[in-house]
């Protein structure tokens, strides 16, 4: 669990940083100012955290899944029983 919320703690970090990253003036897109290699990293470290959440989620996800099937199974049984 603390993968899971590390990753969405670095996910928020990068989310800020992009948005620190995109917030630029008229001036600064005329004078070349926007770091295109900057900003493809932290898309990237973003993409990188989204996984490892993902990754981390599938367990559960799985596990509810499962539970909701045989909560429904056991339904089943008692309103045709």
């Amino acid at each position: 669990m603390n993968k899971l919320l590390k990753a969405v703690k670095e996910a928020s970090i990068s989310v800020a940083c992009l948005l620190d990253d995109v917030a630029v003036s008229e001036d600064d897109i005329l004078n070349c100012e926007l770091d295109l290699n900057e900003l493809q990293k932290d898309i990237e470290h973003l993409q990188d955290q989204i996984t490892i959440i993902e990754n981390e989620l599938d367990p559960f996800v799985v596990e509810e899944l499962n539970s909701i099937k045989n909560e429904e199974e056991a339904w089943s049984v008692i309103t045709v029983g």
